[in-house]
């Protein structure tokens, strides 16, 4: 017989029901309204204790694999597009660092007068610039077809959102979907229009998002499995 999962209780105000959730770093905890009894935490854990197991081990393993990453400017590989990418250096004493993209080789060259030093940040940089680009390009498509145009668009470096709208009718995107599959990005560009007719997640909401894309779960999905990955790219 197996032991059971060990997992971390919380309580919160906020709590309405029992939660299982697993951390950045893999652990299980258990959320539960203040007065909830405890033992409600491991009926949660044993009742999901096989789907507990299998993303345990997928984010264990994916923390494994981040701590034996090269240093960025010494060959390390992040994705592009949904596509591996090795950023590759080339030190050019002459001349000022830039970065360029090259397809058919796979590869984001890192260029210029100290490129390995500055890699990290110039490869960021590069990648901000064309996640606005093609963030702009697929909100022009998106907001033709559903009928709502923000008023600004920002690509900032947020923390634990891929993108936001403000009821101001601003819509802020998470610059890493730059490395996202191209479809992964559609999806959080139609997720952020949709929040321009309805503010909250209720069943319009999901009705509207679903009605442009029908793989939004799948997307959803693949964002959530992938978010240690593209968080930690150029760390």
């Amino acid at each position: 017989m197996s032991q059971p999962a060990a997992y971390t209780i919380r309580r919160s105000q906020r709590a309405r029901r029992a939660r299982l959730t697993i951390t950045a770093e893999g652990d299980a905890l258990v959320v539960l309204p203040v007065k909830a009894d405890e033992r409600l935490a491991a009926e949660l854990v044993a009742r999901h204790g096989r789907w507990l197991l299998r993303h345990q081990s997928r984010i264990r393993g994916q923390r494994t694999a981040l701590a034996a990453r090269p240093a960025v400017g010494l060959g390390r590989t992040i994705m592009l597009r949904g596509c591996e990418t090795r950023i590759v250096v080339l030190e050019a004493p002459t001349s000022r660092p830039t970065v360029r993209h090259d397809a058919a080789a796979g590869a984001l060259l890192v260029e210029g007068r100290d490129a390995a030093a500055q890699a990290a940040r110039l490869v960021e940089r590069w990648l901000r610039s064309e996640a606005r680009r093609q963030l702009a390009a697929a909100i022009a498509v998106r907001g033709a077809q559903m009928g709502f145009w923000p008023n600004r668009l920002t690509v900032r470096d947020q923390r634990t959102r891929w993108g936001s709208a403000s009821r101001r009718g601003t819509l802020s995107f998470s610059w890493r979907l730059v490395m996202c599959p191209a479809e992964v990005l559609d999806y959080v560009v139609v997720h952020e229009l949709a929040h321009l007719r309805w503010a909250g997640h209720g069943p319009r909401f999901w009705a509207l998002v679903r009605r442009h894309v029908p793989r939004a779960d799948e997307h959803r999905r693949w964002l959530r499995e992938h978010h240690a990955l593209l968080r930690a790219a150029l760390d």
